[in-house]
C-alpha cells in the first residue's frame, strides 16, 4: 500500500510534465505522420495450378501428391518472385516503360506528374541515348544490356540505391502470400504513385513467370540433352562392339559357337571309338595271319614271292585308302573292291600247289582264310591312316575353338553391359522428357485471376494510432523516469520523504510564500494553527515557562520565518512569548553559551531579560549547526526542540552527520521537524485542503492523499 501511495503521490505531484511531454510527443508524431506522402495499394491474384492442376508424374505413380513437394514448389515460386534477378528485370522494364512515355500525352497512365518531373531530373545523357521512344521492348533490351555490362553504371546505381520506385529496397516491399492452402498467390504493392504501383505488378506478374519457366526449363533441357548425348555415345560404342564380334565370327569361321563346339566334341568322341574298333580288328587280323602262316608253312612263301598276288594285294590296299571308314562306301568303289577281291582269290587258286596242310586240312580253305585276314589287316591299316589323319585335324579344330570361346564371352559380356547401360539411360531420358512434358502442362496453368487495378483512394494511414502509441509510450517513460528520480530524490518535500531522509517525526509544514494573497494568508494561518497546536501538546503544564528551541543545519532554511510565525501565534494567545534570536540576543562563540545550563545564562539582551520572568513561552532561535555548536544541557530543559528544514534543499550525508549530535543529546526525544517552503498540498496533508478550492485542485489533492471525500 505504501508503494502504491508513493507512486500515486509522485505522479500527482508532477502531473503537468507527465501530461505535457507525452502530449507534445503525440502532436509531433501526428504532424510528422501527416506530412508523409499518401500511399496507394494495388494487388493481383495468380493461379499457379501446382496443387490442383494435372500432374503427369502423379498420374503415372500412385495418383497421390507429395504435399511436402507441393509446399516446396510454392515456396520456390515465391522465392523466384522476390529474387534480385527478377526484381532487377522488373526495375529495368518499369524504367523503360516510364522513360519511353515520359514525354507522351498519355503520361497519366504510367506515373504522376511529380514522379515524371523527378525522373527527368535524374536522367543522364547515357540513358537518353539508349532510349527508343515508344518502343518499350527495344529500350528494355538496351537497358538490361547496359545494366549487365559493368559493375558501376547509372542503372545499377538506380537499382541498388534507395530510389522509392525503382530500387531493390523499394521493390522488395512487394508482399507475396499464398491464399490459404490453395495454389493461388496474391501479390500486393504499395507506393506513393498509384500508376507506378499498378505498372509494377503488371510487369512483375509477367516477368516472374518467365524467370520461373527459364529456371525450370533449363534444368529439364540440360538433363534431356545430357541423356541424349549419353545415348548416342553408348549406341555408337554398342554398334562398334557388335561389328567387332561379327568380324570375329567371320574371321574364325564361327556360325554358332555352342553347336559347333558340341559337334566337334561328338565327332572327336566318335573318331576315338572308330580308332579303337579298327585297331582291334587289325590286331585280330594280325593274330589270325600268324596262326594261319604257322599252319600253312612254306605255302605262304609261294604267295609272298608271287608278283601277281602281291600286286593284287597293293591294288586292294589302294582301294581301301580311298574311303573313310566312318563314311558310307561308294557303290562303284565297293563293286570294284569286290571284283578285285574275286580276282585275288582266282590268283590264289592258281598258285595253290598243295591240297592239304600238315594237319590234314585242305590248303584252299586255309589260304582263303589267310588271304581274308591279310585283306582285313590291309583294310584296317588303311583305315587307321585315315583315322589318325582325321584325329590330327580334329585336335587342331579343338585347339582353334578353345580361345574363341573366351574371347566371344568377353565380347558378349561387354555388349550386354553396353545394352543394359543403353536401356538404363533410355529410361532416364524417357523420365526426363516426361518431366519436361509435365513442366509444360503445369506452366501452362499460370493464369492471372485478378489483374492489378489502379487504386482510386489512398490507404488509410495509422497517424492517430502512432500518435496514441507515442503518447502512451512517452507517458510510461515519463512515469518511469519520475518514479526513479523520486526514488533517488534527496529533498524532504513531504512527510514521507522527510521521515525517510532525516529519520525524525514531522510535526508540521509551513507554506512557501511566493506572493501575499488572500489564499496565502489563509494557508499561513491554518498552517500556523496546526503547528501551534502540535507544539502546545509538548508543553509541560506544571511549568510556568516552556522553552521552544529552533534549530537549522544551514543558513537560509527559513528558521527566522518559522520562529516569527510561532511568536505571532502564541502572542495572539496572550501567553506573552519572548523571541530570543542568536544574531541579536546572545553570542554563540562565548563560553557562557557553550557551558550554559539554561537560557538565562547566555541571553544578554536586557529587553528580553526583563520580559522573560513574565513570559509563558520562550522561543530560542539558535545559529545553524553548520556554523556553531549548541548548549547541550539547554535542550534537555526545553519543552520541544524543532529542526527547520527547507523542503526544496537536498538532504546530504553531511547534513545528517551535523544533525546526529543534536539527536545524541536529545534525551527527552522531543525533537521534531518543521518543513519550510512547502507547497500547499504538503501543508494540506497536516491542515486539510487549502485554497484555492477549485475542482482541479480538489482532484489533485485527493490523489495526493489517496481519498475521495474532497471531490464534490
Amino acid at each position: 500500500m505504501k508503494t502504491i501511495q508513493f507512486i500515486i503521490k509522485t505522479l500527482a505531484k508532477r502531473w503537468i510534465p507527465l501530461v505535457l511531454v507525452p502530449l507534445v510527443s503525440a502532436v509531433v508524431v501526428f504532424v510528422i505522420m501527416s506530412g508523409k506522402p499518401k500511399t496507394y495499394k494495388s494487388s493481383t491474384t495468380i493461379y499457379t495450378g501446382i496443387v490442383s492442376g494435372y500432374d503427369v508424374l502423379a498420374s503415372e505413380s500412385s495418383g497421390s501428391r507429395d504435399w511436402m513437394s507441393v509446399n516446396n514448389a510454392i515456396d520456390n515460386l515465391i522465392s523466384v518472385i522476390m529474387a534480385e534477378s527478377t526484381l532487377s528485370n522488373v526495375s529495368m522494364r518499369l524504367l523503360a516503360r516510364n522513360i519511353c512515355h515520359l514525354e507522351s500525352e498519355n503520361l497519366g497512365e504510367f506515373m504522376t506528374k511529380e514522379s515524371a518531373m523527378e525522373l527527368r531530373n535524374i536522367l543522364s545523357p547515357e540513358v537518353r541515348e539508349l532510349t527508343v521512344p515508344e518502343d518499350e521492348e527495344a529500350t528494355y533490351k538496351n537497358y538490361i544490356k547496359a545494366f549487365e555490362s559493368s559493375r558501376d553504371n547509372w542503372f545499377k546505381q538506380m537499382f541498388h540505391w534507395n530510389h522509392r520506385h525503382y530500387s531493390f529496397s523499394a521493390l522488395s516491399k512487394i508482399e507475396v502470400n499464398r491464399v490459404g492452402n490453395s495454389d493461388m498467390l496474391r501479390m500486393t504493392y504499395s507506393s506513393d504513385d498509384k500508376f507506378i504501383a499498378y505498372n509494377t505488378l503488371t510487369i512483375l506478374q509477367t516477368e516472374f513467370i518467365k524467370q520461373y519457366l527459364a529456371i525450370r526449363y533449363q534444368q529439364t533441357t540440360d538433363v534431356v540433352s545430357y541423356f541424349e548425348t549419353e545415348l548416342e555415345t553408348i549406341k555408337s560404342d554398342l554398334t562398334r562392339k557388335e561389328n567387332e564380334l561379327t568380324r570375329y565370327y567371320i574371321d574364325n569361321g564361327v556360325i554358332n559357337y555352342q553347336e559347333q563346339t558340341k559337334m566337334v566334341a561328338e565327332r572327336q568322341k566318335d573318331l576315338d571309338g572308330l580308332v579303337e574298333q579298327v585297331m582291334r580288328e587289325r590286331d585280330g587280323a594280325e593274330e589270325k595271319i600268324k596262326l594261319l602262316e604257322d599252319k600253312l608253312g612254306n605255302v605262304t612263301d609261294v604267295y609272298a614271292n608271287n608278283a601277281s598276288f602281291i600286286g593284287q594285294i597293293h591294288a586292294l590296299n589302294n582301294l581301301y585308302t580311298q574311303i573313310s571308314p566312318q563314311d558310307s562306301l561308294d557303290t562303284n568303289l565297293n563293286k570294284r573292291i569286290s571284283e578285285e577281291e574275286q580276282k585275288l582269290k582266282r590268283i590264289s587258286s592258281e598258285i595253290s600247289a598243295a591240297q592239304y596242310s600238315k594237319e590234314g586240312l585242305g590248303n584252299d580253305v586255309l589260304i582263303n582264310e589267310w588271304i581274308s585276314a591279310i585283306l582285313i589287316k590291309s583294310k584296317a591299316d588303311a583305315e587307321l591312316d585315315i583315322l589318325f589323319a582325321n584325329k590330327d585335324d580334329m585336335d587342331k579344330e579343338v585347339k582353334r575353338f578353345s580361345p574363341i570361346g573366351t574371347s566371344i564371352k568377353r565380347q558378349e559380356r561387354e555388349i550386354t553391359f553396353s545394352e543394359q547401360n543403353f536401356l538404363s539411360n533410355l529410361k532416364s531420358l524417357n523420365d526426363a522428357k516426361l518431366r519436361e512434358k509435365n513442366l509444360q502442362l503445369t506452366s501452362a496453368t499460370f493464369r492471372v485471376l485478378t489483374p492489378p487495378t489502379v487504386a482510386m483512394n489512398p490507404e488509410k494511414t495509422k497517424t492517430k494510432l502512432y500518435a496514441m502509441i507515442a503518447f502512451v509510450f512517452m507517458f510510461a517513460l515519463m512515469c518511469g523516469i519520475t518514479i526513479v528520480m523520486e526514488e533517488f530524490n534527496r529533498k524532504p518535500y513531504d512527510q514521507d520523504s522527510a521521515r525517510k531522509l532525516i529519520k525524525l517525526p514531522v510535526i508540521g509544514a509551513y507554506p512557501l510564500v511566493k506572493k501575499e494573497t488572500e489564499n496565502m494568508e489563509i494557508s499561513k494561518t491554518l498552517a500556523m494553527r496546526h503547528l501551534g497546536n502540535t507544539i502546545t501538546s509538548y508543553f509541560n503544564r506544571n511549568q510556568s515557562v516552556n522553552i521552544i528551541n529552533v534549530f537549522s543545519v544551514d543558513k537560509g532554511e527559513g528558521k527566522s520565518t518559522v520562529c516569527k510565525a510561532i511568536y505571532d501565534y502564541f502572542d495572539n494567545l496572550d501567553t506573552k512569548p519572548v523571541l530570543v534570536n542568536w544574531e541579536k540576543d546572545f553570542e554563540s562563540n562565548t563560553k557562557y553559551y557553550m557551558l550554559a545550563n539554561s537560557i538565562y545564562d547566555f541571553c544578554v539582551n536586557e529587553d528580553n531579560m526583563e520580559l522573560m520572568p513574565e513570559a509563558n513561552v520562550i522561543i530560542v532561535e539558535y545559529p545553524p549547526l553548520k556554523d556553531a555548536s549548541f548548549p547541550t544541557k539547554v535542550i534537555d530543559t526545553s519543552a520541544i526542540n524543532i529542526l527547520v528544514a527547507d523542503s526544496k534543499r537536498d538532504w546530504t550525508g553531511m547534513r545528517g552527520l551535523m544533525l546526529g549530535e543534536l539527536k545524541r543529546f536529545n534525551k527527552g526525544h522531543n525533537l521534531g521537524i518543521i518543513l519550510n517552503n512547502s507547497d500547499i498540498d504538503t501543508v494540506g496533508s497536516f491542515t486539510g485542503m487549502l485554497p484555492p478550492f477549485t475542482r482541479l485542485h480538489k482532484l489533485r489533492f485527493t490523489f495526493w492523499n489517496l481519498g475521495m471525500d474532497n471531490i464534490d
